[in-house]
């Protein structure tokens, strides 16, 4: 093989190493794609509950759950999530969950800058009042119920 295809064919594989390495990288470091935290929560009433877990991104929140609910007791879930001053990021709620375990996610999004600080896990009857509710801060493991 001549020396300068043999230095080109070197530094085109060089360059293609690069360009995959780089864009692995730009992937994997995206501010919205990368998991920061993670935290389980219980919220109970009798024999109904929304439980699961939430991980927190930047400018996200996604909660993972399964809410059960009975004939004689409905429940909704609810989530909000907050920024390091208190204030409100996101708030959404399931369906109605009348008979039985049923997973409902609840993912919250917001178009600003940051990560949320907290979440608020809510257990709601099926009017929408609130039964009971847990509380987390990023980087706590637990959702707190208060």
């Amino acid at each position: 093989m001549h020396p300068r295809i043999r230095r080109t064919t070197k530094r085109a594989t060089a360059v293609a190493a690069i360009l995959a390495a780089t864009a692995g990288l730009n992937l994997a470091g995206a501010p919205n794609a990368a998991a920061a935290d993670r935290a389980t929560f219980d919220v109970s009433v009798g024999a109904t509950y929304y439980r699961g877990t939430f991980d927190f991104y930047n400018r996200s929140v996604v909660v993972d759950g399964v809410l059960r609910g009975l004939s004689t007791g409905c429940r909704r879930g609810g989530a909000w999530a907050y920024d390091a001053g208190g204030n409100p990021l996101a708030h959404k709620t399931t369906s109605l969950v009348c008979n039985g375990a049923v997973e409902r996610d609840i993912p919250l999004s917001w178009d600003v800058q940051g990560a949320a600080s907290s979440v608020v896990v809510d257990l709601l009857d099926a009017d929408g009042k609130l039964l009971k509710y847990c509380v987390a801060t990023r980087g706590d493991e637990y959702c707190e119920v208060t």
